[in-house]
């Protein structure tokens, strides 16, 4: 299969917001398959497609944004928009102000450039925002997950779902594999890590050298690899500064960098004031587990290994990572964090919908579950009573859904991907 023959799962979302808002903005990192959704978009509707990775292009757009703002049809579809700053982006907003219709514009970004406070007021009430993450496992397939929407609407029917498929062998390649396109469909190793080499680099040399001119993106790197090796951990700056001999304050500053070109995501704590003793503290998560991998030099059988300690961290930050990317698509509007009482229960993943609902999930790196793995989820339940709706507990193992009691069930990991539609049946 070519890049090009994958379809996005957000697709869906962009064209709805595009026959509704008169910008849709697609912020994601580079390479994950937002110029892929331009070209879908132009193919359906036509307009004119301008990236700004060409020189000419950039030049243009910054030394006349009002007439660059105007070039050709409509909707106006510019990629890596970032790269001409905020004078294209007022343009932008002058040009839906005189002519308020849907569908004007498309601006892809590979930074959070359009989510800075002056930004994001510019285009306030004028656009909506789609994440477009690396390729979820069911888009590899073809296929567009609904899992989330299954487990808060239709929690019975996951008891039916057939064993798995997959067993701990193609998990652990998936994690390596991750879900850039370009590497993912990549048959070498050695080529993998290569591409995730030369792609830290150039976003450190690039794009982070054009937003905060820092002078020393090998920095940048260095702490990018050992935050893989804390990932699906809560963060602490001033452990990140003992390790990394990097002061506190520019640990920080790089962390906020590294966000902004999507390379690490948090998972923030969440919490309705059930205990005291909730830790607040997010939970650092690496947008891509290929990456993440790649990073710290483990294979599909090092981490098949008996003794693995990357396997379980990789596997949470995987699982993360699939729900995230499908919070993108899902009806069911969803936020993602964690939960953990100092020196007591804990839930990996806890997906709260707008009513107040709450599902929580656990990750466990094995084939076999006990009634040991659902103590955190259970304490949620008995918490949170009527408005706890599932407990879920995904492992590694090809066995079906087994009730652990109320509300509780465990589940493969593949489980994620295996209920949902394909494009031509909607």
């Amino acid at each position: 299969m070519l890049e090009s023959d994958l379809v996005r799962a957000c697709s869906g979302v962009t064209e709805e917001y595009l026959s509704t808002f008169r910008v849709v903005i697609l912020n994601g990192p580079r390479q994950a398959g937002k110029t892929t959704l331009l070209r879908h978009l132009q193919h359906r509707h036509g307009g004119t497609l301008l990236n700004l990775d060409d020189e000419q292009l950039l030049q243009a757009a910054i030394s006349d944004p009002l007439a660059f703002a105007g070039t050709g049809s409509e909707p106006r579809l510019i990629d890596e928009v970032q790269r001409a700053g905020d004078p294209l982006v007022r343009a932008i907003k002058a040009e839906v102000d005189a002519v308020p219709r849907p569908g004007r514009y498309v601006l892809a970004g590979s930074t959070r450039f359009l989510a800075t406070p002056s930004l994001s007021e510019s285009l306030a009430g004028r656009g909506a925002v789609v994440d477009v993450w690396p390729f979820s496992q069911g888009e590899f397939a073809g296929k567009f997950e609904s899992f989330i929407d299954t487990a808060f609407d239709e929690p019975h029917s996951l008891s039916r779902l057939a064993p798995s498929q997959v067993d701990r062998a193609d998990y652990f390649a998936r994690v390596c594999r991750g879900g850039f396109p370009e590497p993912a469909l990549m048959t070498s190793t050695r080529a993998r890590r290569a591409w995730f080499r030369s792609y830290v680099q150039a976003i450190a040399e690039r794009d982070i050298r054009e937003m905060a001119k820092v002078n020393e993106p090998s920095a940048i790197t260095a702490l990018l690899s050992y935050l893989a090796s804390i990932t699906a951990q809560e963060h602490n700056s001033v452990n990140t500064s003992n390790k990394t001999g990097l002061h506190r304050t520019t640990v920080n500053r790089y962390l906020e960098l590294l966000e902004a070109v999507f390379l690490i995501h948090r998972l923030p704590a969440w919490s309705r004031n059930l205990t005291s003793r909730v830790v607040k503290h997010a939970k650092l998560h690496l947008t891509d587990t290929g990456l993440a991998a790649s990073l710290l030099g483990v294979s599909p059988e090092s981490l098949a290994k008996p003794v693995a300690p990357a396997r379980g961290p990789l596997i949470e930050t995987f699982i993360v990572n699939e729900l995230a990317k499908q919070a993108t698509w899902s009806e069911t509007a969803v936020r993602l964090h964690h939960w953990r009482v100092s020196g007591g229960a804990e839930v990996d993943v806890v997906l709260e919908r707008d009513d107040g609902q709450v599902i929580g999930i656990e990750s466990k790196a094995r084939d076999t579950v006990t009634r040991e793995d659902f103590r955190g989820l259970a304490t949620l339940r008995d918490l949170l009573g009527d408005q706890f709706s599932q407990g879920i507990v995904l492992h590694t193992g090809r066995q079906a859904a087994i009730s652990f009691g109320d509300r509780l069930v465990s589940l493969p990991i593949s489980s994620l991907w295996e209920l949902g539609h394909r494009p031509d049946d909607t």
